[in-house]
C-alpha cells in the first residue's frame, strides 16, 4: 500500500514539478531585470565610465552639471576636461572645464556649466552623455571614458 502511495507521490512530483520549477526561474529573471523594483527608474543611473564613480549627481534646469567624481583606476587620476551633451536638447557643455585631480579612493564635487543655456523642467528624466579626459600619475598618455548617466532635472 505504501508503494502506490509513493508511486502517486512521484508521478505528482514529476507532472507538476517542472510547471514549478519553470514558474521559479521566470520569478528569479523577472527579479534579476529589475521588474519588481518600481522606483529604480526615478534614481541617479550610470552606464559607461568604467574608471570613475560617480557618487552622486545634479543637472538643474539650466542645463548645468554637478558631479561628485572619484577614480577607479587606484592612483592619483588628473581630469583635464569632462564635456557632456543632454539628449533631445540643445544643451551640451564642450569648453574645457572639469580641471581636477583626484587622488586614489577619494571623491572631489565637480561643477560643469552648460556652453548656452537652456531650459530643462524640472522632475523630467534625462540622459546626459558624458566624456571625461584624463591622465593617471606615472603616466603621460591621455584617455577618455564615456558614460551616459539616466537624471532628474531639479
Amino acid at each position: 500500500m505504501t508503494i502506490r502511495k509513493a508511486q502517486s507521490a512521484l508521478e505528482y512530483l514529476m507532472t507538476y514539478g517542472w510547471a514549478l520549477l519553470i514558474i521559479v526561474i521566470v520569478g528569479a529573471a523577472l527579479f534579476a531585470l529589475g521588474v519588481f523594483n518600481p522606483g529604480g527608474t526615478t534614481a541617479l543611473q550610470i552606464r559607461g565610465l568604467s574608471n570613475f564613480q560617480v557618487d552622486d549627481a545634479l543637472l538643474n534646469s539650466t542645463g548645468s552639471l554637478t558631479m561628485v567624481l572619484g577614480v577607479k583606476t587606484g592612483k592619483t587620476t588628473s581630469v583635464s576636461d569632462i564635456d557632456y551633451s543632454i539628449q533631445a536638447t540643445s544643451c551640451a557643455n564642450t569648453a574645457t572645464d572639469g580641471a581636477e585631480t583626484i587622488p586614489a579612493s577619494q571623491t572631489r564635487t565637480i561643477v560643469m556649466l552648460n556652453g548656452t543655456e537652456c531650459s530643462l523642467t524640472s522632475g523630467d528624466q534625462v540622459y546626459a552623455d558624458v566624456e571625461i579626459t584624463y591622465t593617471v600619475a606615472g603616466s603621460a598618455l591621455t584617455h577618455q571614458d564615456t558614460g551616459t548617466l539616466t537624471i532628474t532635472v531639479q
